[in-house]
Parts: C-alpha cells; structure tokens; sequence
C-alpha cells in the first residue's frame, strides 16, 4: 500500500529514536491528549500504521508498563492500567494540559509531535502549503493552539462540525516547515523546502520565457506595421520622400523579420538602433 505524505511523515516521527523517559512520556501524552478517546474510563489511540501501532506499543510498555496490542486502535480499558496512567499523568489530564509532564526543554517537542501523530495531517510538496492538527472539540483543541503559540507560531482556528473537532491549522510555507522543524520532521521540511524552490525556478523560467515571447510578438507587431506603411508609401509614389527613409524602406523590405539591432547593421553606413527607429518613425508619420 502507497502511503499518503502525511503518513510517511508520522511513520518517520514514530521512528526517531527518543532517549529520555521523560520525552517518550510527553509524546505518549500529547497522542492521548489528541485522541477522541481519553477519558478515567478508556483510552483509544489510532494505531493504523504499523509503524505508529508498534511505537505506541514499546512506549505504553516503557513508559507505564502496561502491556497493549495494536491493531487499527491501541486500546487501554483495565481499571488497574488507567489507574497507573493517570495517577503519573494527573488526575484531571484528560482535560486540563498537565504541564507537569514537560520536565526538560526538549517535552514540549515530544507532545506536539505525538499530538500530529494522533490527529496531524500535512499537504505533499507541490500542493498548496496546509498543515493541521484536528483535535477534540472539548477544549483541548485550544490549549494544544496555544501551546503551539509559544514557539512563536500563530495558527488558524476552524470549526470541523462533520467530526466534532477543531481543526488548528496553518498556511504557508514558512509557518508549516517551522511546525515541521518543531515536532522533529525535519526530512518532511526539507522536502517542502526542495518543491519550493523546484517550483520557484520554474515560475522564473516560465517568467523569462513569457518576457520573451511578449518581446517576439511586440517585434513583430511593429514590423508589421512598418511594413504596411512601406507599401502604402510605394504604392503613392515616392516623390518627395527624403532618400535616407526610402534606404531605411528598402532594407526592411528586405528584411521584413530583423531586428532593429538588425536592421542598423545592415545600412551602408551602419546606423544605430535609435537611428534607424527615427527613420521608422519618421516614415509612418510620412505617410499619415
């Protein structure tokens, strides 16, 4: 089975290796923190990828001792088990942030990425820059933003009513690698990073080449025209016409596609660009 972006990343964040038990608490936190399902009674966290259900199940067995087969959920029910979690996490965990989990600076980190891996998802590079965190609509939702707010980042709010859940999310591609860079996706980042400028040097490229052909086309255009004064001025006579612009005339006669770099080239003597535009000009105005 392909997996989507947003799974390659989780399955990346469940495999870096996190030495600290106080981290590997903070990340088992933070999923259980997102999860729909976290209450005195149960406790359901998405275990759909092998590589996340395996992860969950190491640290649930590290962390609290507590011994859990994952299948699509992991699912801890036994009164006892709750009772060890929620007596290291506190008792009211499940609906208030225990700050009291983070002991070092690096915990933080550890939530926000387990939180991503219960209820993230993040647009592939090369389509509009999107990353969110759909969380429980109980009021967790807004103490995962603002934890989020104090790395510096400032996300957007979104009622989900067809899940019953808050989406915090954020636009651009600045915001999104900074939240990638934060919860430890660094190979994530550098992959939007590397579509950025791939997409960038196409849109110059594209750019110069649309400067080029709006170039071409005012070239010819004028040619054109010049041309079409050229006949009208022969088909009059040329009586009265200096001799300088019936030169100018019969050298873009034969040329009607040079430039007017060109066109001054090949005049005996050669002239200058403005010198030959002048003649041009001149010739229009001769014959209107």
């Amino acid at each position: 089975m392909k997996l989507s972006f947003s799974q390659r990343v989780k399955c990346d964040l469940c495999g870096i290796k996190i030495k600290k038990k106080c981290c590997r608490r903070s990340f088992l936190y933070g999923c259980m923190f997102a999860s729909r399902v976290f209450t005195r009674e149960c406790i359901e966290l998405r275990a759909d990828l092998p590589e996340v259900g395996r992860c969950l199940s190491e640290l649930m067995r590290g962390v609290f001792g507590i011994s859990c087969e994952a299948g699509a959920k992991l699912t801890v029910k036994i009164l006892s088990e709750l009772d060890i979690i929620f007596g290291d996490l506190g008792e009211y965990a499940s609906s208030t942030l225990s700050r009291d989990v983070f002991v070092c600076e690096n915990c933080r980190h550890a939530f926000l990425r387990g939180a991503f891996v219960e209820c993230g998802t993040v647009n592939a590079p090369g389509r509009s820059y999107h990353l969110e965190f759909i969380a429980p609509k109980d009021g967790r939702a807004g103490q995962i933003a603002e934890l989020l707010s104090e790395f510096g980042l400032t996300p957007g709010i979104v009622d989900r009513p067809a899940t019953n859940a808050t989406g915090i999310y954020f636009k651009g591609s600045e915001s999104v690698e900074d939240v990638l860079h934060i919860i430890g996706a660094q190979k994530a980042a550098f992959e939007l990073m590397n579509a950025k400028i791939v997409r960038e040097l196409r849109g110059n490229a594209n750019r110069c080449a649309n400067c080029d052909t709006a170039n071409i086309s005012k070239t010819v255009n004028a040619a054109q025209s010049q041309l079409e004064a050229i006949s009208r001025l022969l088909a009059v006579g040329t009586d009265g016409v200096p001799p300088e612009l019936l030169e100018t005339s019969k050298v873009r006669i034969e040329n009607p596609n040079a430039t007017l770099a060109e066109l001054a080239a090949l005049h005996d003597p050669p002239l200058t660009k403005s010198g030959v535009k002048h003649r041009l000009d001149r010739i229009m105005k001769f014959v209107n």
